[in-house]
């Protein structure tokens, strides 16, 4: 038999909590003196606490444990509640991942030290595109829409040769937004599941190249160039777009370079 300490040890938890299991009938102990009142566990007993810590780390209640271990789950049971429960803290851990780098990106943009280029403003080409697109309401949409349309269109596309970087155009839509992601492929014809679109030439915009190592400061990037047009005393107009001139899936691309292009009157 082992002792209330010896048990604790071995099972990775306090005599005090072992005590707690006790009283609520989750693992009550062998024997216990009726003298001392000393509590004693049989080693076979650590597979039941090793199950009810398991259960509690998975974030039942006590009293659902009480239930579940009650129903004799086996080992095999456990141990796929477990890996469900790694798996979301795997899921957990990806979203906090995000939100820090959405953080870091504010406070760069807060100490200026988003790595933008100088403000340009020039005349825009027109762009003769095929594309995916999606109309947004929710900003928060836009980087998961995004990501999804570039990879069908590089799909769809296969082997048709590029001629030039891919696109990405915002068109105001009411109280939403229309996004595509598109692809320069000239003269060759539209695979099917994409369409042809047409970006018409702009006389002026106010454009700002973005270089990083990923894209978590690029919508800072646009904030920043649309408070310079309207320093400028400029109004944006009409679709602007992010030409996407190095990417980290280019060979050997290191990372992003993409122009901001934001037309003007």
């Amino acid at each position: 038999m082992l002792s209330i300490g010896e048990f604790a040890r071995l099972a990775g938890v306090s005599v005090r909590m072992l005590r707690h299991y006790d009283q609520l009938d989750l693992l009550r102990p062998r024997q216990v003196d009726p003298h001392s009142g000393y509590r004693s566990y049989a080693a076979a007993q650590l597979a039941r606490a090793n199950q009810l810590i398991g259960l509690k780390d998975l974030g039942f209640t006590l009293e659902q444990v009480g239930v579940l271990l009650d129903g004799e789950l086996s080992e095999a049971e456990v141990v796929a509640l477990m890996r469900a429960r790694r798996d979301a803290l795997r899921a957990q851990i990806e979203t906090d991942e995000h939100r820090l780098a959405t953080v870091e990106a504010r406070l760069r943009s807060i100490e200026k030290e988003n790595p933008m280029s100088e403000f340009v403003e020039t005349p825009l080409p027109e762009l003769v595109l095929v594309q995916q697109s999606v109309r947004i309401e929710e900003m928060s949409q836009v980087e998961e829409a995004m990501s999804g349309m570039f990879q069908q269109v590089n799909h769809l596309l296969g082997d048709t040769p590029l001629r030039g970087p891919g696109v990405a155009t915002y068109t105001a839509d009411g109280d939403g937004m229309i996004a595509a992601a598109a692809e320069q492929i000239g003269d060759a014809p539209t695979p099917d599941g994409l369409e042809s679109a047409t970006v018409a030439a702009e006389p002026r915009a106010l454009t700002v190249r973005y270089s990083g190592p990923d894209l978590s400061g690029i919508q800072q990037a646009w904030q920043g160039l649309v408070a310079e047009v309207e320093a400028r005393g400029l109004t944006p107009r009409g679709t602007c777009r992010e030409v996407y001139d190095v990417t980290p899936f280019d060979g050997g691309g290191a990372g992003w370079s993409v122009d901001l292009q934001q037309p003007v009157a």
